[in-house]
């Protein structure tokens, strides 16, 4: 008995196959969605911190030093010792900007000057400015 008409090379395709098979290119899409979301996100990161964080004086003049490794900033004062709170901006897993552990939401791409003006007003608020 043929529970689905759908046939593949001379075969029948039984429904939970064709179900399966849809599943597997949903995630497939998904997942390159996600990769996309997280590189751009990244490359928002980079621009960021080679535009504002590393070259501003006035982070200098607080004694807040900035390292960008590829997917996240860290700001921290080395002067306050090992027990200050440093500040870490990351890609996160879904293409989301989290400050510190939390989450600030995607970069939309037409809205990256408001997400580099939340980030600029989380640093000043974080280190005190």
């Amino acid at each position: 008995r043929r529970l689905c008409g759908l046939t593949r090379r001379g075969q029948n395709v039984s429904a939970l196959d064709q179900a399966i098979a849809n599943l597997e290119a949903k995630r497939q899409r998904d997942e390159a969605q996600r990769r996309e979301r997280q590189q751009f996100a990244r490359t928002f990161l980079k621009e960021f911190y080679e535009a504002d964080v590393s070259p501003s004086q006035k982070l200098k003049e607080h004694g807040v030093l900035a390292v960008f490794d590829g997917t996240r900033i860290l700001l921290e004062k080395p002067e306050e010792g090992m027990y200050a709170d440093g500040m870490m901006i990351v890609a996160g897993e879904q293409g989301e900007i989290d400050v510190s552990g939390r989450s600030l939401g995607l970069v939309p791409p037409d809205g990256k000057d408001a997400k580099k003006k939340e980030l600029i007003e989380e640093i000043i608020s974080h280190f005190s400015l």
